[in-house]
């Protein structure tokens, strides 16, 4: 039920910028995988879990061009 969420969610996403439509993609099947999981487990190692809250800040305008 995951996977469908994921797919619903975030597999056809178009914020405007292919890495970040990449990003979104990879964040949400990392989310969908590790549901329920800290963030800290979600994501392996720190780089990785600080790309994703930094995603998470993008402001508003960029992503509802």
């Amino acid at each position: 039920k995951m996977l469908e969420w994921w797919t619903k969610n975030f597999a056809s996403c178009e914020l405007g910028d292919e890495r970040l439509d990449n990003r979104a993609f990879s964040i949400g099947k990392k989310l969908s995988q590790g549901f329920g999981k800290a963030l800290s487990e979600v994501f392996e190692g720190g780089r990785e879990l600080k790309r994703a809250y930094e995603f998470l800040r993008i402001p508003k305008q960029i992503l509802t061009r």
